[in-house]
């Protein structure tokens, strides 16, 4: 499924802790939603404990008729029972009912792309993976992804199921999954890059030293921090798709033009020094 490099994330429009609605008013994120297809991304980021449930029905309520070439990706696995409090669930049970609760919120009769949120270590690999493929024979699943895996586990996962995509953390100051990048690129896997700003890092002046070669680079190209760190991405493999996600009509569009930065090689080099400056960034 071609999609936009570019797409858009779902974890901006609920509240912190991934615990209810970001704004009270449900119509200026179906706005926001409607605004990021208008400009053109063709990926929607979602998962089941985005509020929990929230964010999969702002995705329909905003979108459906899903036009064509909208790709809708979403996860489960993991079950919130609070802000910031998760549990996994990865038995081929509660897999198939949060399956099927996603279709009904989504209104879909198949989903896209179905990424399992986390690999639960009580249950084997082979149970979990074997139930998407399940789910998949069964048209409710056109695409199966992991989240949060290393390279081994994404290696010993392509011998179970075919694995479409992968989502682990990974930023210009982060480099923690590179290994697993470069799997990516051999498999021809597509990696979706979770917390592509760094959590709010790369955008507010909080990444340290690595912070003053950002703003350079910034104010050399007319761009934000932000817009740099996902030029960055883009440049750096053709298998990265970083979803950013906001509340902000601003800042969607912002994100969006980082498409259109060409860094140099010099850039690049400048840029791809900066995991040393961070303690634990590196891979």
């Amino acid at each position: 499924m071609p999609v936009r490099r570019l797409g858009f994330g779902t974890g901006g429009l609920v509240g912190p802790g991934y615990w209810g609605p970001r704004h009270e008013a449900p119509e200026r994120s179906v706005t926001l939603l409607r605004r990021a297809v208008d400009a053109g991304v063709t990926l929607i980021d979602t998962a089941d404990n985005y509020g929990p449930d929230v964010a999969e029905e702002l995705v329909a309520r905003a979108l459906y008729p899903y036009p064509d070439g909208l790709v809708v990706a979403t996860k489960g696995g993991v079950v919130r029972t609070g802000p910031d409090v998760w549990h996994l669930a990865g038995r081929p049970e509660q897999l198939r009912a949060m399956c099927d609760a996603s279709l009904r919120r989504l209104r879909a009769d198949t989903l896209d792309l179905y990424q399992l949120h986390r690999l639960d270590p009580d249950v084997p690999m082979a149970d979990q993976l074997g139930t998407l493929l399940e789910l998949q024979r069964a048209g409710k699943i056109r695409h199966i992804g992991l989240d949060s895996v290393s390279a081994t586990e994404l290696a010993r996962a392509r011998e179970l199921a075919p694995i479409a995509a992968v989502q682990n953390r990974y930023n210009v100051l982060d480099r923690a999954s590179e290994d697993v990048l470069t799997l990516c690129e051999r498999t021809g896997t597509a990696f979706l890059p979770w917390f592509p700003l760094g959590h709010g890092a790369l955008t507010d002046g909080s990444a340290g030293p690595a912070a003053d070669a950002l703003t350079a680079l910034a104010a050399a190209h007319g761009a934000t921090t932000g817009q740099i760190a996902l030029a960055w991405l883009l440049h750096r493999s053709p298998a990265l798709l970083p979803t950013p996600g906001t509340g902000s009509p601003a800042h969607l569009d912002e994100n969006l033009a980082a498409s259109e930065i060409s860094l140099t090689d010099a850039d690049l080099a400048r840029l791809d020094g900066l995991a040393a400056d961070v303690p634990g960034a590196g891979a």
